[in-house]
Protein backbone atom coordinates (compact mmCIF):
# COMPACT_ATOMS: atom_id res chain seq x y z
CA UNK A 1 0.00 0.00 0.00
CA UNK A 2 1.40 3.42 -0.92
CA UNK A 3 2.30 5.96 1.75
CA UNK A 4 -0.30 8.46 0.45
CA UNK A 5 -3.11 5.90 0.35
CA UNK A 6 -2.19 4.60 3.79
CA UNK A 7 -2.38 8.06 5.36
CA UNK A 8 -5.67 8.77 3.61
CA UNK A 9 -7.24 5.58 4.99
CA UNK A 10 -6.02 6.37 8.49
CA UNK A 11 -7.30 9.95 8.31
CA UNK A 12 -10.74 9.17 6.91
CA UNK A 13 -11.32 6.74 9.76
CA UNK A 14 -11.18 9.66 12.21
CA UNK A 15 -12.86 12.89 11.01
CA UNK A 16 -11.48 16.07 12.49
CA UNK A 17 -13.80 18.48 14.26
CA UNK A 18 -12.88 22.10 14.91
CA UNK A 19 -14.49 25.02 16.67
CA UNK A 20 -16.23 27.31 14.19
CA UNK A 21 -15.03 30.64 15.54
CA UNK A 22 -11.77 31.95 14.11
CA UNK A 23 -9.33 33.29 16.68
CA UNK A 24 -5.59 33.76 16.85
CA UNK A 25 -2.79 34.54 19.25
CA UNK A 26 -1.00 37.90 18.75
CA UNK A 27 1.91 38.11 16.29
CA UNK A 28 5.10 36.66 17.74
CA UNK A 29 3.31 34.28 20.12
CA UNK A 30 4.99 30.92 19.55
CA UNK A 31 3.99 27.49 20.80
CA UNK A 32 6.33 25.88 23.34
CA UNK A 33 7.59 22.31 23.73
CA UNK A 34 5.18 19.66 25.00
CA UNK A 35 2.21 21.99 25.05
CA UNK A 36 3.56 24.28 27.77
CA UNK A 37 2.54 27.94 27.98
CA UNK A 38 3.17 29.89 24.74
CA UNK A 39 5.74 32.66 24.71
CA UNK A 40 6.09 35.95 22.83
CA UNK A 41 9.56 35.43 21.47
CA UNK A 42 8.86 35.92 17.77
CA UNK A 43 8.35 38.97 15.56
CA UNK A 44 5.73 40.93 17.49
CA UNK A 45 5.04 43.84 15.13
CA UNK A 46 1.59 43.75 13.48
CA UNK A 47 2.75 45.14 10.13
CA UNK A 48 1.12 43.43 7.14
CA UNK A 49 3.87 42.78 4.60
CA UNK A 50 1.57 41.54 1.80
CA UNK A 51 -1.73 43.45 2.16
CA UNK A 52 -3.08 42.47 -1.28
CA UNK A 53 -2.43 38.74 -1.12
CA UNK A 54 -5.04 35.98 -1.17
CA UNK A 55 -4.97 33.26 1.46
CA UNK A 56 -2.92 30.40 -0.04
CA UNK A 57 -5.44 27.66 0.79
CA UNK A 58 -8.36 27.58 -1.63
CA UNK A 59 -10.97 27.21 1.09
CA UNK A 60 -11.42 27.56 4.85
CA UNK A 61 -10.97 26.38 7.51
CA UNK A 62 -7.22 26.20 7.85
CA UNK A 63 -5.05 26.07 10.95
CA UNK A 64 -1.72 27.72 11.73
CA UNK A 65 0.41 26.07 14.39
CA UNK A 66 3.74 24.39 14.95
CA UNK A 67 4.83 21.16 13.28
CA UNK A 68 7.38 20.64 16.08
CA UNK A 69 5.60 21.58 19.30
CA UNK A 70 2.01 20.56 18.47
CA UNK A 71 0.77 16.96 18.74
CA UNK A 72 2.59 14.81 16.22
CA UNK A 73 5.73 16.92 16.39
CA UNK A 74 8.82 15.39 17.90
CA UNK A 75 8.77 17.95 20.75
CA UNK A 76 4.99 18.04 21.10
CA UNK A 77 2.58 16.50 23.60
CA UNK A 78 1.16 13.01 23.12
CA UNK A 79 -0.96 12.42 20.05
CA UNK A 80 -0.38 12.19 16.33
CA UNK A 81 -0.46 14.79 13.58
CA UNK A 82 -4.21 14.17 13.05
CA UNK A 83 -4.99 15.07 16.67
CA UNK A 84 -8.02 17.38 16.84
CA UNK A 85 -5.93 19.94 18.75
CA UNK A 86 -4.05 20.63 15.51
CA UNK A 87 -7.32 21.40 13.76
CA UNK A 88 -8.72 24.00 16.10
CA UNK A 89 -8.33 27.69 16.85
CA UNK A 90 -6.57 29.81 18.03
CA UNK A 91 -3.84 30.16 15.44
CA UNK A 92 -0.21 30.39 16.52
CA UNK A 93 2.59 32.25 14.78
CA UNK A 94 5.70 30.20 14.03
CA UNK A 95 7.84 32.61 12.03
CA UNK A 96 11.04 32.81 14.13
CA UNK A 97 10.40 29.44 15.79
CA UNK A 98 13.72 27.93 16.88
CA UNK A 99 15.94 27.03 13.91
CA UNK A 100 19.59 27.74 13.01
CA UNK A 101 18.89 29.51 9.73
CA UNK A 102 19.83 33.18 9.54
CA UNK A 103 16.70 35.35 9.96
CA UNK A 104 17.64 39.00 10.55
CA UNK A 105 14.08 40.11 11.42
CA UNK A 106 13.79 37.56 14.23
CA UNK A 107 14.74 38.70 17.76
CA UNK A 108 17.40 35.99 18.01
CA UNK A 109 18.69 36.54 14.46
CA UNK A 110 17.83 32.95 13.55
CA UNK A 111 14.60 31.04 13.14
CA UNK A 112 11.88 29.44 11.05
CA UNK A 113 11.51 31.20 7.72
CA UNK A 114 7.74 31.19 7.25
CA UNK A 115 4.47 29.76 8.49
CA UNK A 116 3.12 26.22 8.63
CA UNK A 117 -0.53 25.87 7.58
CA UNK A 118 -2.61 22.74 8.08
CA UNK A 119 -5.55 22.30 5.68
CA UNK A 120 -9.14 21.75 6.82
CA UNK A 121 -8.59 18.05 7.56
CA UNK A 122 -5.68 15.66 8.00
CA UNK A 123 -6.08 14.24 4.49
CA UNK A 124 -3.12 13.96 2.16
CA UNK A 125 -3.21 15.39 -1.37
CA UNK A 126 -6.85 16.57 -1.10
CA UNK A 127 -6.93 20.30 -0.28
CA UNK A 128 -5.98 22.76 -3.04
CA UNK A 129 -3.33 25.43 -2.61
CA UNK A 130 -3.60 28.59 -4.72
CA UNK A 131 -1.50 31.56 -5.85
CA UNK A 132 -1.42 34.41 -3.36
CA UNK A 133 -0.92 36.97 -6.14
CA UNK A 134 -0.52 37.18 -9.89
CA UNK A 135 2.99 36.11 -10.84
CA UNK A 136 5.30 33.72 -12.63
CA UNK A 137 6.44 30.24 -11.59
CA UNK A 138 10.18 30.80 -11.14
CA UNK A 139 11.19 27.47 -9.59
CA UNK A 140 9.87 23.98 -9.01
CA UNK A 141 11.93 21.62 -6.88
CA UNK A 142 11.26 18.19 -5.48
CA UNK A 143 8.99 19.69 -2.82
CA UNK A 144 8.87 23.44 -3.53
CA UNK A 145 7.19 25.90 -5.90
CA UNK A 146 8.14 29.59 -6.11
CA UNK A 147 5.78 32.28 -7.43
CA UNK A 148 7.42 35.67 -8.10
CA UNK A 149 5.27 38.77 -8.64
CA UNK A 150 5.92 41.77 -10.88
CA UNK A 151 7.28 43.81 -7.95
CA UNK A 152 9.73 41.03 -6.97
CA UNK A 153 7.88 39.58 -3.99
CA UNK A 154 8.43 35.83 -3.91
CA UNK A 155 5.94 33.39 -2.43
CA UNK A 156 7.34 29.94 -1.57
CA UNK A 157 5.10 26.88 -1.29
CA UNK A 158 6.65 23.75 0.22
CA UNK A 159 5.41 20.17 0.61
CA UNK A 160 2.75 20.31 -2.13
CA UNK A 161 1.59 17.25 -4.00
CA UNK A 162 -0.09 17.04 -7.42
CA UNK A 163 1.74 20.16 -8.63
CA UNK A 164 -0.39 21.65 -11.44
CA UNK A 165 1.98 24.33 -12.83
CA UNK A 166 5.31 24.51 -14.65
CA UNK A 167 8.37 26.79 -14.58
CA UNK A 168 7.86 29.96 -16.61
CA UNK A 169 4.07 29.74 -16.44
CA UNK A 170 2.09 32.87 -15.57
CA UNK A 171 -0.49 32.35 -12.84
CA UNK A 172 -3.30 34.54 -11.59
CA UNK A 173 -4.30 35.20 -8.00
CA UNK A 174 -6.33 32.26 -6.72
CA UNK A 175 -5.17 29.84 -9.43
CA UNK A 176 -4.58 26.28 -8.24
CA UNK A 177 -0.92 25.33 -7.82
CA UNK A 178 -1.11 21.90 -6.15
CA UNK A 179 -2.49 20.14 -3.09
CA UNK A 180 -1.48 20.15 0.58
CA UNK A 181 0.64 17.08 1.18
CA UNK A 182 3.62 15.69 3.08
CA UNK A 183 6.14 15.75 0.23
CA UNK A 184 9.70 16.29 1.42
CA UNK A 185 12.00 15.14 -1.32
CA UNK A 186 11.46 11.44 -0.63
CA UNK A 187 11.09 11.72 3.16
CA UNK A 188 7.62 12.30 4.55
CA UNK A 189 6.79 15.25 6.76
CA UNK A 190 3.40 16.16 8.26
CA UNK A 191 0.48 17.12 6.01
CA UNK A 192 0.70 20.88 5.70
CA UNK A 193 1.83 23.81 3.59
CA UNK A 194 4.98 25.66 4.56
CA UNK A 195 4.50 29.21 3.24
CA UNK A 196 7.22 31.89 2.89
CA UNK A 197 7.21 35.49 1.70
CA UNK A 198 10.52 36.97 0.54
CA UNK A 199 10.89 40.74 0.09
CA UNK A 200 13.47 43.49 0.26
CA UNK A 201 13.64 45.06 3.71
CA UNK A 202 16.07 47.88 4.44
CA UNK A 203 18.83 47.55 5.58
CA UNK A 204 18.85 43.74 5.30
CA UNK A 205 18.17 43.34 1.58
CA UNK A 206 16.14 40.38 0.32
CA UNK A 207 14.94 38.37 3.33
CA UNK A 208 12.08 36.19 4.49
CA UNK A 209 9.51 38.49 6.07
CA UNK A 210 6.80 37.66 8.62
CA UNK A 211 3.77 36.02 7.03
CA UNK A 212 1.44 35.78 10.02
CA UNK A 213 -0.43 39.10 9.83
CA UNK A 214 -0.76 38.83 6.04
CA UNK A 215 -2.30 35.40 6.51
CA UNK A 216 -4.70 36.71 9.16
CA UNK A 217 -5.92 39.53 6.90
CA UNK A 218 -6.30 37.31 3.85
CA UNK A 219 -8.03 34.56 5.86
CA UNK A 220 -10.62 37.03 7.09
CA UNK A 221 -11.23 38.07 3.49
CA UNK A 222 -11.81 34.39 2.72
CA UNK A 223 -13.85 33.35 5.74
CA UNK A 224 -15.14 36.61 7.23
CA UNK A 225 -14.08 38.47 10.40
CA UNK A 226 -14.35 36.99 13.89
CA UNK A 227 -17.51 37.64 15.88
CA UNK A 228 -15.84 39.98 18.37
CA UNK A 229 -12.86 42.18 17.56
CA UNK A 230 -12.18 45.87 18.19
CA UNK A 231 -9.71 48.64 17.53
CA UNK A 232 -9.01 51.34 20.07
CA UNK A 233 -10.00 54.80 18.83
CA UNK A 234 -9.35 57.19 21.72
CA UNK A 235 -9.85 57.71 25.44
CA UNK A 236 -10.57 60.75 27.56
CA UNK A 237 -8.24 59.49 30.27
CA UNK A 238 -4.55 60.30 29.80
CA UNK A 239 -2.43 57.63 28.18
CA UNK A 240 -0.30 55.61 30.56
CA UNK A 241 2.81 57.51 29.46
CA UNK A 242 1.32 60.74 30.90
CA UNK A 243 1.17 61.33 34.66
CA UNK A 244 -2.47 61.39 35.78
CA UNK A 245 -2.67 62.93 39.27
CA UNK A 246 -5.97 62.46 41.10
CA UNK A 247 -6.63 63.48 44.71
CA UNK A 248 -7.17 60.45 46.95
CA UNK A 249 -10.88 59.58 47.07
CA UNK A 250 -11.75 61.75 44.05
CA UNK A 251 -13.67 60.29 41.08
CA UNK A 252 -12.89 61.40 37.52
CA UNK A 253 -15.40 60.59 34.76
CA UNK A 254 -14.30 59.69 31.24
CA UNK A 255 -14.70 57.25 28.36
CA UNK A 256 -12.89 54.91 25.99
CA UNK A 257 -13.99 54.42 22.38
CA UNK A 258 -13.50 51.38 20.13
CA UNK A 259 -14.39 50.58 16.53
CA UNK A 260 -16.36 47.37 16.11
CA UNK A 261 -14.24 45.28 13.70
CA UNK A 262 -16.11 42.03 14.28
CA UNK A 263 -19.17 40.45 12.70
CA UNK A 264 -21.55 40.85 15.65
CA UNK A 265 -23.38 43.95 16.92
CA UNK A 266 -22.40 45.06 20.44
CA UNK A 267 -25.36 45.46 22.79
CA UNK A 268 -25.62 47.01 26.27
CA UNK A 269 -25.61 44.37 28.97
CA UNK A 270 -23.68 41.97 26.72
CA UNK A 271 -20.40 43.67 25.78
CA UNK A 272 -18.39 45.10 28.67
CA UNK A 273 -15.10 46.81 29.38
CA UNK A 274 -13.45 44.36 31.76
CA UNK A 275 -10.27 44.36 33.79
CA UNK A 276 -7.24 42.44 32.52
CA UNK A 277 -3.71 41.55 33.63
CA UNK A 278 -5.20 39.54 35.23
CA UNK A 279 -8.60 39.12 33.66
CA UNK A 280 -11.55 39.71 35.98
CA UNK A 281 -9.33 41.09 38.73
CA UNK A 282 -10.92 43.48 41.23
CA UNK A 283 -9.65 46.94 40.29
CA UNK A 284 -8.31 49.46 42.83
CA UNK A 285 -9.76 52.17 40.56
CA UNK A 286 -13.39 51.00 40.90
CA UNK A 287 -15.72 53.99 41.15
CA UNK A 288 -19.37 54.33 42.13
CA UNK A 289 -20.64 53.96 38.52
CA UNK A 290 -18.89 50.63 37.76
CA UNK A 291 -21.01 47.56 36.96
CA UNK A 292 -18.81 45.49 39.28
CA UNK A 293 -15.26 45.47 40.61
CA UNK A 294 -14.07 43.88 37.33
CA UNK A 295 -16.47 45.52 34.84
CA UNK A 296 -16.00 49.26 34.39
CA UNK A 297 -18.85 49.78 31.92
CA UNK A 298 -21.05 48.26 29.24
CA UNK A 299 -21.27 49.70 25.75
CA UNK A 300 -23.37 52.88 25.72
CA UNK A 301 -25.63 51.86 22.82
CA UNK A 302 -25.97 49.20 20.13
CA UNK A 303 -22.86 49.33 17.95
CA UNK A 304 -22.98 47.61 14.56
CA UNK A 305 -19.85 46.40 12.75
CA UNK A 306 -17.87 49.40 11.53
CA UNK A 307 -19.37 51.77 14.10
CA UNK A 308 -17.67 53.28 17.15
CA UNK A 309 -18.81 52.11 20.59
CA UNK A 310 -18.44 54.28 23.70
CA UNK A 311 -17.73 52.98 27.20
CA UNK A 312 -18.26 55.65 29.88
CA UNK A 313 -17.05 55.18 33.43
CA UNK A 314 -15.19 56.92 36.24
CA UNK A 315 -11.99 56.07 38.04
CA UNK A 316 -11.55 56.67 41.75
CA UNK A 317 -8.12 57.41 43.22
CA UNK A 318 -7.47 54.98 46.09
CA UNK A 319 -7.11 56.43 49.57
CA UNK A 320 -3.48 55.36 49.86
CA UNK A 321 -1.14 57.55 47.77
CA UNK A 322 0.71 55.74 45.01
CA UNK A 323 0.75 54.59 41.40
CA UNK A 324 -2.23 52.49 40.25
CA UNK A 325 -2.07 51.09 36.71
CA UNK A 326 -5.10 49.23 35.36
CA UNK A 327 -5.45 47.39 32.02
CA UNK A 328 -8.79 46.91 30.30
CA UNK A 329 -10.21 44.95 27.38
CA UNK A 330 -13.59 44.19 25.86
CA UNK A 331 -15.48 41.02 26.66
CA UNK A 332 -18.69 39.51 25.32
CA UNK A 333 -19.96 38.19 28.62
CA UNK A 334 -20.20 34.43 28.71
CA UNK A 335 -18.73 34.00 25.21
CA UNK A 336 -15.31 35.49 24.50
CA UNK A 337 -12.67 38.03 25.38
CA UNK A 338 -11.92 40.14 22.33
CA UNK A 339 -8.18 39.48 22.67
CA UNK A 340 -8.87 35.80 21.96
CA UNK A 341 -10.46 36.71 18.61
CA UNK A 342 -7.93 39.16 17.24
CA UNK A 343 -7.67 42.15 19.49
CA UNK A 344 -6.91 44.34 21.13
CA UNK A 345 -4.47 42.44 23.32
CA UNK A 346 -4.96 42.38 27.08
CA UNK A 347 -1.96 44.55 27.94
CA UNK A 348 -2.68 47.46 25.59
CA UNK A 349 -5.56 49.59 26.95
CA UNK A 350 -4.56 51.20 30.22
CA UNK A 351 -5.61 53.91 32.66
CA UNK A 352 -2.88 54.77 35.15
CA UNK A 353 -3.78 56.91 38.15
CA UNK A 354 -1.34 58.55 40.56
CA UNK A 355 -3.25 58.99 43.82
CA UNK A 356 -2.03 62.09 45.67
CA UNK A 357 -2.89 63.30 49.15
CA UNK A 358 -5.50 66.02 49.55
CA UNK A 359 -3.95 69.43 49.85
CA UNK A 360 -0.80 68.49 47.95
CA UNK A 361 0.56 71.64 46.36
CA UNK A 362 1.92 71.92 42.83
CA UNK A 363 4.09 74.35 40.90
CA UNK A 364 2.22 76.87 38.79
CA UNK A 365 2.04 75.78 35.15
CA UNK A 366 0.06 76.63 31.99
CA UNK A 367 -2.79 74.51 30.67
CA UNK A 368 -1.74 71.08 29.36
CA UNK A 369 -3.73 68.15 28.03
CA UNK A 370 -4.49 65.01 30.01
CA UNK A 371 -6.52 62.87 27.65
CA UNK A 372 -9.54 64.93 26.60
CA UNK A 373 -9.28 67.18 29.66
CA UNK A 374 -6.91 70.07 30.25
CA UNK A 375 -5.17 70.74 33.55
CA UNK A 376 -3.00 73.45 35.06
CA UNK A 377 -1.58 74.48 38.41
CA UNK A 378 -2.75 77.90 39.57
CA UNK A 379 -1.77 79.29 42.97
CA UNK A 380 -0.45 75.89 43.99
CA UNK A 381 -3.81 74.22 43.28
CA UNK A 382 -4.32 71.67 40.48
CA UNK A 383 -7.26 72.59 38.24
CA UNK A 384 -8.88 70.15 35.81
CA UNK A 385 -11.31 71.15 33.05
CA UNK A 386 -12.97 68.43 30.95
CA UNK A 387 -13.27 69.31 27.26
CA UNK A 388 -16.55 68.72 25.46
CA UNK A 389 -14.70 67.13 22.52
CA UNK A 390 -10.92 66.87 22.87
CA UNK A 391 -7.82 68.73 24.01
CA UNK A 392 -4.90 69.84 21.84
CA UNK A 393 -1.91 71.91 22.96
CA UNK A 394 -3.64 72.77 26.23
CA UNK A 395 -6.83 74.06 24.59
CA UNK A 396 -10.28 72.50 24.27
CA UNK A 397 -11.10 72.05 20.57
CA UNK A 398 -13.68 70.27 18.46
CA UNK A 399 -12.64 66.92 17.03
CA UNK A 400 -11.42 67.39 13.48
CA UNK A 401 -12.27 65.01 10.62
CA UNK A 402 -11.83 67.12 7.50
CA UNK A 403 -11.78 64.16 5.10
CA UNK A 404 -14.80 62.38 6.61
CA UNK A 405 -13.06 59.01 6.98
CA UNK A 406 -14.11 58.53 10.60
CA UNK A 407 -10.59 59.05 11.96
CA UNK A 408 -9.67 62.19 13.83
CA UNK A 409 -6.49 64.15 14.43
CA UNK A 410 -4.01 63.59 15.89
CA UNK A 411 -4.47 59.82 15.22
CA UNK A 412 -5.19 60.59 11.56
CA UNK A 413 -1.80 61.69 10.23
CA UNK A 414 -3.31 63.27 7.06
CA UNK A 415 -6.82 64.52 7.70
CA UNK A 416 -7.21 65.79 4.14
CA UNK A 417 -6.93 62.33 2.54
CA UNK A 418 -9.67 59.75 3.29
CA UNK A 419 -7.30 56.96 2.19
CA UNK A 420 -4.95 57.75 5.07
CA UNK A 421 -5.87 56.71 8.60
CA UNK A 422 -4.82 54.13 11.21
CA UNK A 423 -5.67 50.62 10.06
CA UNK A 424 -5.47 51.33 6.30
CA UNK A 425 -3.43 48.86 4.18
CA UNK A 426 0.03 50.29 3.50
CA UNK A 427 1.07 50.66 -0.17
CA UNK A 428 4.82 50.46 -0.62
CA UNK A 429 6.96 53.30 -2.00
CA UNK A 430 4.17 55.61 -3.13
CA UNK A 431 5.30 58.46 -0.89
CA UNK A 432 2.27 58.06 1.41
CA UNK A 433 2.01 56.63 4.92
CA UNK A 434 -1.46 55.09 4.53
CA UNK A 435 -1.57 53.43 7.95
CA UNK A 436 -0.07 56.34 9.95
CA UNK A 437 2.51 54.07 11.51
CA UNK A 438 6.11 53.87 10.34
CA UNK A 439 6.20 56.00 7.20
CA UNK A 440 6.04 54.76 3.63
CA UNK A 441 6.90 51.04 3.35
CA UNK A 442 9.64 49.73 1.07
CA UNK A 443 8.68 47.56 -1.88
CA UNK A 444 10.31 44.26 -2.67
CA UNK A 445 13.01 43.91 -5.29
CA UNK A 446 13.62 40.86 -7.43
CA UNK A 447 15.43 38.46 -5.10
CA UNK A 448 18.03 35.91 -6.02
CA UNK A 449 16.63 32.71 -7.43
CA UNK A 450 17.83 30.71 -4.45
CA UNK A 451 18.60 27.02 -4.55
CA UNK A 452 15.70 24.63 -4.90
CA UNK A 453 14.86 22.53 -1.87
CA UNK A 454 18.23 21.82 -0.29
CA UNK A 455 20.01 25.17 -0.03
CA UNK A 456 19.90 28.04 2.42
CA UNK A 457 16.47 29.10 1.16
CA UNK A 458 14.94 25.72 1.72
CA UNK A 459 14.95 25.48 5.49
CA UNK A 460 11.29 25.01 5.98
CA UNK A 461 9.55 22.84 8.45
CA UNK A 462 8.56 19.36 9.63
CA UNK A 463 10.75 16.31 9.24
CA UNK A 464 14.14 16.94 10.80
CA UNK A 465 15.83 18.23 13.92
CA UNK A 466 16.29 21.98 14.51
CA UNK A 467 19.96 21.72 13.58
CA UNK A 468 19.33 20.19 10.19
CA UNK A 469 21.01 21.98 7.28
CA UNK A 470 18.08 21.43 4.96
CA UNK A 471 14.39 20.69 5.19
CA UNK A 472 11.94 21.75 7.79
CA UNK A 473 13.68 21.45 11.12
CA UNK A 474 11.39 18.97 12.85
CA UNK A 475 10.33 15.40 12.53
CA UNK A 476 7.04 13.64 12.93
CA UNK A 477 6.38 11.95 16.25
CA UNK A 478 4.86 8.47 16.34
CA UNK A 479 1.16 8.71 15.55
CA UNK A 480 -0.83 7.70 18.63
CA UNK A 481 -4.30 8.64 17.44
CA UNK A 482 -5.14 5.75 15.09
CA UNK A 483 -6.88 2.96 17.12
CA UNK A 484 -9.37 0.84 15.26
CA UNK A 485 -7.59 0.75 11.89
CA UNK A 486 -7.57 -2.76 10.44
CA UNK A 487 -4.53 -4.74 11.49
CA UNK A 488 -3.05 -4.85 8.02
CA UNK A 489 -3.13 -1.05 7.83
CA UNK A 490 -1.63 -0.69 11.31
CA UNK A 491 1.20 -3.05 10.42
CA UNK A 492 1.80 -1.10 7.24
CA UNK A 493 2.04 2.10 9.24
CA UNK A 494 4.61 0.55 11.58
CA UNK A 495 6.72 -0.72 8.70
CA UNK A 496 6.56 2.63 6.92
CA UNK A 497 7.60 4.49 10.08
CA UNK A 498 10.56 2.16 10.62
CA UNK A 499 11.75 2.72 7.06
CA UNK A 500 11.34 6.48 7.50
CA UNK A 501 13.32 6.53 10.74
CA UNK A 502 16.20 4.65 9.15
CA UNK A 503 16.34 7.27 6.39
CA UNK A 504 16.29 10.26 8.82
Amino acid sequence: MSRHLLLAVATLAFPITASAQFSYEPPGTLMSPNGSAPTSRGYTDDRVFAPEMRFPMESAPAFLNSQIYAPGGYMGPSGGQCDSRNYDYPWFDNYCEARRWSMPLCPSGTGHQGQDIRPATCEDDVHWIVAAEDGTITNIGSYSVYVTTADGTRYDYLHMGSVAVSVGQSVSQGQRLGRASNEFGGTATTIHLHFNIRQNVSPHGSVYVPTYTSLIDSYEELSGPPAYRAQWVRQSFPLASTRFDVTAGEEIAGFIEFTNQGAETWRPGQVFLGTTEPRDGASPLQASDWVSSSRAATVESETAPGEVGVFRFSVRAPDAPGDYPQFFNLVREGEAWFSDQGGPVDDLIQVRVESVESGTSCEDSPWRCEGTSRVRCEGGVLEREPCASTCMDGACVDRVDNDGDGSFVPEDCDDNDPNVQPGRPEICEDGIDQDCRLGDALCAVSPDAGTPDGGADAGADAGRDPGATAGCGCRVAPNNDLPGIPAVVALGLVAWRLRRRRRS
